[in-house]
Formats: structure tokens, C-alpha cells, sequence
């Protein structure tokens, strides 16, 4: 028993215990055929995997099954959602609706606690291959997903090769038919690794994951001697619910310098911005970053009127690298001095191409006050 006279408390040791521990992150990915889970203790270094397969459709979605199967592992394991910093999630689709789905289905507690962050599998594995050491993504990765009779597949590739490297990760199906290639057929193996051949050589590649059920089994006699040769191969049916459990842990250097370009149906490859002037150079502050969804992106930033009651937004497509203008008119603003009204800008997005900025004019202190009035401005992004 603890005693006031030693100087100790309860509740001070409860504070050394709470700074002692170490940050958790869990990533889930929710697909059709089974929900995978990887736990990450950062002071530990060390991740955990655990899989399940989701039974034959029961009436139940597979995301509601998959979660059901995540509750059941979590009160074996004796966890709680509060032992984690971060919860990230994978869907097969990410799209409106299944985002949708997946926040019903989430308990008030757990949103309360860490949200619904959903990423797409494209981007989690471009977090799980760029949290790894230098040697993994310092040439050209290559991920392919194999499920249902369908080949997926992520490149990623250095395209700047000067002081300052830039890489670009592109989503892709593979067209199968030509090949011939058909799950559970004799000549699958052989098939496919003259499918392969072909691949690799507008797609080459130093090291290769490999992922999906259709990887499975022990067909991969030829594929595999031909895939290993000179090069690193992996097989792991985790790798996204690990890049999602990577991604709590923050931006890795290369993405908060926007030098990591995704494209996916889903991402953003423009930024928003507008031009300032300090000491005498110009310079483009962007206001949003490539690098995330679009459901993902948004930004703020506040800019001090000169004379001109117009801003200027600067879109930057980073694929092109091409840079667009658009000028939006304030009406209405009360008359002040030059550099005396401050407007607030706020970027989201409804689409990869799409949003809406809003300026908010904020005043300039106690001697001219905000009036608080909101201009909508609409963009849509070319290319």
C-alpha cells in the first residue's frame, strides 16, 4: 500500500506508467474474403499479424463481418481501442459508399476516440514500402494482387534521378486473357511467368511483393525461379493492413516534401496554393499537399490583402508539372488601409479534381473587425 508520507501518489505513479508506455498503431484491411489486422509498438519495433476469413455471406456485409471478427480478436486479447494512437483502415473498394458503410458499422466510442480514417490499398502500400529502410524503396518496387481471377498491380519508380529524387507509384489492372491465364488451370504457372517476362521489362523491378488468394498454394514453381532471379521477392497476405498500421506513426520525409507522386483514381496529384512575397522573392506556398485521398485532403492558410481585392490560386499538377491561375473577386469587404484585412483560406476537396475554397475575411485585430462574411469559390482541375 502506497503513503502519502513517502512522497508517493496513485495518481502520480498512474502519470510515470501512462509516459513509460509506448504508441500502438493498428491498421486494418477489410477485404471480401478475409480481414487482416497488423498491430505496431513503436517502442518495440516490432509488428503483429493476424488474419481471418470471413465465412460465406450470411445476410451480413463483408464489412460488418470483418468487424464482428476484429471485436471478437480484441476482447480474446484482452485490448481496448484506447491502447492505440492511431486506427487506420483498408477497404477492396474505398469508394463513397463503402466508407459509408464501414462508419455505420463503427462503434460511437471507437469514432470518438480515432475517427473513421480510411486510405486506399494504393497508398498503403506506398506508406508500408517507404517506412521501410532506405534500401527497399531506393529503386524501383513492385507490388502484385492476385484475387479472383484478377492481377493488380502498384509500380512504383524513381523519375528523378538528380539531388533530389522524386518517385511516382501508379495503380494498374493487368490484362490476363491474352495470356491465357485461367486459377486452377494446368498451365497456370507456365502461363504466367511468361506473362511475367513480358512485364518486367516495361515494369523493372528490384524487389516484388506479392499478395492476394490466388498467390496460394504451391502452383508457383516457374513463376517464382524466374521472379527471384536477381531480385528480392516477398509473399504476405498483410501488406496493406501494414502499411496502414505505418501510416500512423506520421509522413515519411519524401511525402511532406510532396516528392512521392500516387496515381489512383482516387488521389490527388494537384496542389493548391497561392504566391508570396518575402524579402524580395517569390515564392508558391501551397496550402494542400498530393500524397492522400482526396476525402483526406484539405488545408488552411491565412494571406494579408494589399491594395487588390482579388486572390490568385495557383494550381500545381505535379504529374505535368504545369502550374494553372485562377483569380477570385472579394465584394463587399468594408474600405481599410492596404494590409490591413486578412482573409482566410480553406481548401477541401469533393472529388481527386474538384472542391471548393472558402475565404473568410478575418479583419485585421480590434481596430478593423472581422466581419465574418464567407466567399464560396469553386475549382475544378484540369488534367
Amino acid at each position: 500500500m502506497l503513503s502519502g508520507k513517502s512522497g508517493f501518489s496513485l495518481n502520480g505513479v498512474e502519470v510515470i506508467m501512462e509516459q513509460l508506455k509506448t504508441r500502438q498503431f493498428a491498421g486494418i484491411d477489410l477485404g471480401k474474403d478475409a480481414v487482416r489486422m497488423s498491430l505496431f509498438d513503436e517502442g518495440k519495433a516490432e509488428m503483429t499479424e493476424e488474419s481471418f476469413r470471413i465465412p460465406s455471406p450470411d445476410g451480413q456485409s463483408y464489412i460488418s463481418q470483418g468487424l464482428d471478427l476484429i471485436r471478437q480478436y480484441m476482447e480474446s486479447s484482452h485490448l481496448t481501442w484506447g491502447d492505440f494512437q492511431e486506427v487506420s483502415f483498408t477497404l477492396e473498394n474505398a469508394d463513397v459508399s463503402a466508407r459509408d458503410a464501414l462508419k455505420e458499422q463503427l462503434d460511437p466510442d471507437f469514432l470518438e476516440l480515432h475517427g473513421c480514417n480510411v486510405i486506399t490499398r494504393l497508398r498503403a502500400f506506398v506508406e508500408y514500402v517507404f517506412h521501410q529502410e532506405r534500401a527497399v524503396w531506393d529503386r524501383n518496387t513492385l507490388l502484385l494482387d492476385y484475387s479472383d481471377g484478377r492481377l493488380s498491380c502498384i509500380f512504383i519508380e524513381q523519375i528523378r534521378r538528380a539531388r533530389q529524387r522524386a518517385y511516382r507509384a501508379v495503380l494498374n489492372e493487368v490484362d490476363t486473357e491474352e495470356f491465357g491465364i485461367t486459377e486452377g488451370d494446368q498451365d497456370l504457372d507456365l502461363n504466367f511467368s511468361r506473362m511475367m517476362k513480358g512485364f518486367l521489362v516495361k515494369h523493372p523491378s528490384h524487389i516484388i511483393y506479392l499478395t492476394g488468394k490466388g498467390f496460394e498454394g504451391n502452383w508457383m514453381k516457374k513463376t517464382l525461379n524466374y521472379l527471384c532471379a536477381g531480385r528480392r521477392v516477398f509473399l504476405g497476405q498483410n501488406i496493406y493492413a501494414n502499411g496502414a498500421c505505418l501510416s500512423g506513426l506520421g509522413p515519411v520525409p519524401l511525402m511532406e516534401e510532396g516528392m512521392i507522386l500516387m496515381q489512383g483514381p482516387e488521389m490527388v496529384r494537384h496542389t493548391i496554393g497561392v504566391i508570396s512575397q518575402e524579402a524580395g522573392r517569390i515564392q508558391y506556398v501551397p496550402i494542400t499537399s498530393i500524397g492522400k485521398e482526396w476525402y483526406n485532403t484539405s488545408g488552411t492558410i491565412d494571406i494579408i490583402m494589399d491594395k487588390s481585392q482579388k486572390v490568385e490560386l495557383f494550381y500545381h499538377n505535379s504529374k505535368e508539372n504545369e502550374m494553372e491561375c485562377e483569380s477570385c473577386e472579394i465584394r463587399d469587404l468594408p474600405g481599410r488601409p492596404p494590409k490591413t484585412t486578412r482573409l482566410r483560406l480553406t481548401v477541401d476537396f469533393t472529388s481527386s479534381s474538384t472542391g471548393v475554397i472558402l475565404i473568410t475575411d478575418m479583419g485585421f485585430g480590434s481596430m478593423f473587425p472581422a466581419t465574418g462574411k464567407v466567399t464560396v469559390f469553386p475549382f475544378t482541375l484540369i488534367s
